[in-house]
C-alpha cells in the first residue's frame, strides 16, 4: 500500500530552482507614443554576495539591474520583458508599484485589473507616483539602501505621504468616492561629485486620480489639508506664529484623529468634520515663554485655527473646482444611511459638490519639549 500511495504523490515535478528565478523588486509602468512601458527592478544576487564578502564599507546599490519592455497593454509588455530577462521572473517579491503621472493620465484601470489579476503580484505592494518617467526613478542606486525600492519601502512605513496598496487602489477607484490620492515622488539632485543615478526619490506633494485618471498635482500647504482630512497626516512639523510675537512656534503633532459625521435632515445632505490632536512644541523662536497659561491658550487657538484653514482649502478644491470626493464621504453616508444611499447613489457627483461640510478642530499642546521658557535670553534676573 505505502508504494501504491507513492505513485500518487505529485512531488516537485514543476520546481524552478532559485538560482533559475530573475526576483523582481519592484515595477514601473510609463506611456509613450501610444505603449504602455513596463520596468522592472531585478535583484542581482551575485553581486550582493560579493559586497557582502569584501567586508568594505561602501554602498551596496548596485545590487539590481533594470529591464523595460513596451507593448500595447501591460500584459504584452510584461511577455515581451520576460524575453529580455534569461531566467523565469519572479514578481512574489515586488513591494513597490511606480505609476508616472503620464501614464496615469490615461488612465490606470487596465494596470489595476492586471495587478490584481495576476497571480504573483502581490496585492500588499505599495503604489507611488511619479512627476518623471517610473524607469527613471528604478535606475537610481540609494547610497543608503540596497535599491531604490527598499528606499521607497521604508517611506511608505514611516507614513511620510499616503500609504497606499495595491488593493487598497483597486478598492478606492471602484468605491463610490471613485478616487484615489497618490504619494508623489522626485528624485533628489545628487551630491556634485556624484555619478547622476547615486541619489535616492523622496516624496513632495500628492498626485490625485479622479476615477481612473490622473488629474492634479496638490503641493504644501494645500496637500497638509488634503492628508488631513484623507486621515493620513503624519510625519510633520506644523510652523504656528501669531501677533505680537516675533517668530514662530513649531508644532509636531503625536497624534491626529479625524471622524467623519454624515447627517441627513429634511433631505439635506450635511458632513461634520471633528478633528482632534496632540501636539509638542519642537521649536521656540519667539521671546514667549510657555509656561504662562495665556500663552499657551493663544498657541492652540491659532493651531486650531490654522488646522481648520487648511482643511477648507482642501475641501474648496475638492468639492468645487475637482467635484470629486477624495476624503470618502460616500463611504460614510453609504455606512450610517444605508436606504437613502442606495435611492441617491446615482445622483452623488451633483449631492457633494453643494453640501455643506462643517470643520471643528481640537488642537492641544501637551509637550512644550525639555525646556521650559526660550533658549538662547539671558536671564534678566542674571547679573
Amino acid at each position: 500500500m505505502p508504494i501504491l500511495c507513492c505513485v500518487l504523490l505529485s512531488g516537485c515535478w514543476d520546481r524552478i530552482e532559485i538560482n533559475d528565478l530573475a526576483i523582481v523588486l519592484a515595477t514601473g509602468i510609463d506611456y509613450e507614443d501610444g505603449k504602455v512601458q513596463l520596468t522592472s527592478q531585478i535583484f542581482i544576487p551575485r553581486k550582493a554576495s560579493a559586497g557582502d564578502s569584501s567586508g568594505s564599507g561602501g554602498s551596496p546599490s548596485g545590487v539590481t539591474m533594470i529591464r523595460t519592455a513596451e507593448g500595447l497593454t501591460i500584459a504584452e509588455a510584461l511577455n515581451r520583458l520576460q524575453r529580455k530577462v534569461p531566467r523565469n521572473m519572479f514578481w512574489g517579491h515586488c513591494e513597490v508599484i511606480i505609476i508616472s503621472e503620464q501614464a496615469g493620465k490615461r488612465g490606470i484601470r487596465e494596470y489595476i485589473d492586471f495587478f490584481l489579476r495576476y497571480p504573483q503580484f502581490r496585492e500588499h505592494a505599495y503604489v507611488f507616483s511619479s512627476e518623471r518617467a517610473a524607469k527613471d526613478i528604478l535606475a537610481l542606486l540609494d547610497p543608503l539602501e540596497r535599491s531604490s525600492a527598499e528606499s521607497l519601502r521604508e517611506m511608505a512605513n514611516m507614513k511620510l505621504g499616503t500609504r497606499m496598496t495595491a488593493l487598497e487602489l483597486g478598492k478606492s477607484i471602484e468605491g463610490p468616492g471613485s478616487s484615489v490620492i497618490l504619494s508623489r515622488m522626485l528624485i533628489l539632485p545628487p551630491e556634485p561629485d556624484q555619478d547622476k543615478l547615486t541619489t535616492t526619490p523622496y516624496v513632495k506633494g500628492l498626485s490625485l486620480y479622479k476615477e481612473d485618471r490622473y488629474v492634479k498635482t496638490v503641493k504644501e500647504p494645500l496637500s497638509v489639508g488634503v492628508l488631513l482630512l484623507a486621515k493620513e497626516l503624519n510625519n510633520i512639523i506644523m510652523p504656528v506664529e501669531f501677533k505680537p510675537l516675533k517668530g514662530s512656534f513649531s508644532i509636531q503633532p503625536i497624534e491626529i484623529q479625524t471622524v467623519l459625521k454624515p447627517r441627513i435632515v429634511n433631505q439635506q445632505w450635511s458632513m461634520k468634520v471633528d478633528i482632534q490632536t496632540r501636539g509638542e512644541v519642537v521649536l521656540n523662536t519667539t521671546e514667549a515663554d510657555l509656561t504662562d497659561p495665556a500663552v499657551l491658550s493663544k498657541l492652540e487657538q491659532e493651531w486650531s485655527a490654522k488646522l481648520t484653514t487648511l482643511a477648507h482649502d482642501a475641501l474648496e478644491m475638492a468639492q468645487k473646482e475637482l467635484r470629486t470626493d477624495f476624503f470618502k464621504f460616500a463611504v460614510e453616508f453609504r455606512r450610517y444611511y444605508p436606504n437613502q444611499w442606495k435611492k441617491q447613489e446615482k445622483n452623488w457627483e451633483t449631492i457633494y459638490p453643494e453640501m455643506d461640510v462643517e470643520v471643528k478642530v481640537a488642537a492641544h499642546v501637551v509637550r512644550t519639549g525639555k525646556s521650559t521658557g526660550p533658549q538662547g535670553i539671558p536671564d534678566e534676573d542674571e547679573n
